[in-house]
């Protein structure tokens, strides 16, 4: 067994993790997410923030990924991924795989490449030969060949349409065809070197993108005997190409309809200011996914929550400092009453003295009185009721000024009002007065994740930095309170914020922006009569809002230029994430801008969506370069 300092610290996508290690850490529940049609011929785009799982993904399809599932589908823990390819077809439960996964990533030296149409047929060469090249090498990995030279026993057999195919070599041996593919790299290069900035015209540099031909044309053979049948190309950080160079691919494989499944996987900033775009241009031969909204879907939060506790307990049972389980066996998922009887008895304090005013008022004498007996009680669930009833107290009393509805109120009436959304108000209220924990539990470090691994990793690490403290320091258990849960993910939440400005082109203004969202959404949220329930943790452009910012280009309009590059970054790097408003009798459609549910563990807000607040395009630009004075106080809103 592997023993670490942390193994939340460690990225599965690194080379430096064996593939056997890898595939025992890998969660099979992504499968389960994939489009039913992501294994057919067309060419297949997957975005998502940095940390989303696309790397992950993509070697899970890699040869050597693929064989280490295959030779441990006995294991009984790895017999739910092993069973997830089985089910795609993409390992036969008698041959093993029958999947060829090829992967290049565009990390390689393609942006080096000199710019200019002129230049198009080299970009087209160096990714042709290296298709070849990638190809045939993970051939040899699929068959476990001791080496490159024992792929001359292997033959090749093409197509008919293969010999329309002008820059790659119909050889029949695949050693052959290796060769010629590694001496035609060097050639990219030499000729690179030997005429800087200019093609030298007596090299012919392909016309077109043959190395997708060519794989969804050749058969491979050994002894007569056909593998690898099926094919799968994926090309990896599309993001790191020019902007034109990315745009030439994608045109031209889609223009191409290919045969087999090309993967292409990028961040979301490839896209730039597309993303302020809601919806995406799709068609058969082009279909695009986004990693982080496959778990937008009505079951989608729960579904990420399995995901995400099937990575933690993976990654738990990869060390050996403390003992392997279920990540959240050690993580108390419930407040004890000895540990906040100071705050609960704050609070009921602070009750009384808010309700006083009242004693006497027949309309709420049977409210009051019950509230006596919650009282009495004096125990945390008794004291979110007496939060629930003060919240519903101030709401009627700012609807009763309005009405002059003087009628007694019966404590049935009470419960009626009470609802799912005004308890959790309360909580998060009872966060923000007595300090009573809020960010804690499974659960809720899962919806802090925002969808995201890499930042669901990062919250687990602290935990177990925490379950080592513990140890080291001899605890009777290994068992982390909420409060210390909440401290622990608050720190990591802090660091993510004071972060940005060094990890992002604009991030002094992101940042900015940022601190005037969570400052505002906190003035709603924590409105007395907690109209927006169970609080608010976005802002609203209208669609003429978000007009004005997408299509301001004039000199006049260059605040509004930079928002837009700041909306698009902060999307893009996850600090922000947008779903559709749909119009109704009184307002227009719209896209809602919430906060990273890190971010608002930062901000002190709830993490539940639902809650937002229309702003203008010139609040947000005001913000962004000036920041927010917090507002002065406003009359009781009235709740919905």
């Amino acid at each position: 067994m592997a023993y670490r300092a942390n193994p939340f610290l460690e990225r599965m996508s690194e080379r430096t993790t064996s593939d056997q290690e890898f595939v025992r850490l890998f969660s099979p529940k992504i499968l389960e997410r994939l489009a039913e049609d992501a294994f057919e011929g067309a060419v297949h785009v997957f975005r998502s923030p940095p940390g989303g799982g696309k790397t992950t993904l993509l070697r899970a399809f890699t040869p050597t990924a693929l064989r280490a599932f295959w030779n441990a589908r006995h294991v009984q823990e790895m017999s739910e991924a092993y069973q997830g390819l089985v089910a795609r077809r993409i390992i036969h439960e008698n041959e093993g795989p029958h999947l060829l996964g090829v992967l290049l990533s565009c990390a390689s030296g393609y942006a080096d490449l000199p710019a200019g149409v002129a230049h198009e047929g080299l970009f087209r060469s160096l990714l042709d030969c290296r298709i070849v090249l990638r190809a045939l090498r993970s051939l040899g990995s699929l068959l476990g060949l001791g080496s490159i030279d024992e792929l001359s026993g292997v033959r090749l057999e093409y197509e008919h349409v293969a010999q329309d195919l002008k820059s790659i070599p119909l050889l029949t041996i695949a050693s052959d065809l290796l060769h010629w593919a590694e001496q035609q790299e060097r050639s990219v290069y030499l000729e690179l070197d030997a005429v800087g900035n200019s093609v030298n015209g007596n090299t012919q540099f392909d016309l077109r993108f043959e190395g997708v031909l060519w794989l969804q044309s050749v058969k491979f053979l050994v002894h007569e005997h056909p593998i690898a049948p099926k094919r799968l190309l994926m090309i990896d950080d599309l993001h790191k190409l020019r902007r034109k160079q990315r745009d030439l691919l994608l045109q031209e494989l889609t223009e191409m309809r290919p045969s087999v499944p090309v993967w292409l996987s990028e961040r979301n900033i490839a896209l730039g200011e597309e993303l302020l775009s809601q919806g995406a241009r799709e068609g058969r031969e082009l279909r695009q996914y986004s990693l982080e909204e496959i778990w937008s879907t009505a079951r989608g939060p729960h579904q990420f929550a399995t995901f995400a506790q099937n990575i933690l307990d993976r990654r738990l049972d990869a060390q050996g400092l403390i003992p392997a389980g279920s990540f959240s066996q050690y993580l108390r998922n419930e407040l004890r009453p000895a540990e906040l009887a100071a705050e609960v008895a704050a609070g009921i304090d602070v009750f009384r003295e808010e309700v006083t005013r009242h004693n006497g008022n027949t309309r709420y004498s049977e409210w009051l009185r019950r509230a006596e007996e919650l009282i009495a009680q004096s125990h945390l669930e008794a004291l979110r009721d007496l939060y629930v009833t003060r919240i519903l107290l101030i709401r009627d009393e700012a609807k009763r000024q309005l009405s002059l509805n003087l009628a007694p109120l019966s404590a049935e009436e009470l419960e009626e009002r009470e609802s799912s959304q005004v308890s959790s108000a309360a909580e998060i209220f009872m966060n923000e007065e007595l300090n009573i924990p809020y960010y804690f539990g499974i659960e809720r470090i899962c919806v802090m994740a925002t969808n995201n691994v890499e930042e669901l990793l990062s919250l687990a690490a602290a935990l177990y930095e925490g379950l080592l403290a513990r140890q080291i320091l001899r605890k009777p258990d290994l068992l982390l309170a909420p409060v210390d849960q909440e401290k622990l993910l608050k720190e990591v939440a802090r660091r993510k914020r004071d972060f940005i400005p060094k990890s992002h082109t604009e991030g002094a203004r992101a940042q900015r922006m940022l601190d005037a969202i969570g400052g505002f959404c906190r003035e709603r949220t924590f409105l007395p009569n907690a109209p927006y329930a169970p609080g608010v943790t976005g802002v609203r452009l209208s669609v003429t809002e978000l007009e004005e910012v997408k299509s301001s280009n004039s000199p006049a309009t260059s605040s509004l230029r930079t928002l837009r590059r700041v909306l698009a970054e902060c999307i893009a790097e996850n600090l922000i994430f947008i779903r559709p408003s749909s119009a109704s009798t009184s307002r227009e459609s719209g896209t809602i801008f919430y906060l990273n549910r890190t971010l608002c563990a930062h901000y002190g807000l709830p993490l539940q969506l639902g809650g937002w607040q229309d702003v203008s395009a010139d609040d947000l630009s005001q913000w962004m370069e000036k920041g927010r004075s917090p507002a002065k106080q406003k009359p009781l809103e009235i709740g919905q």
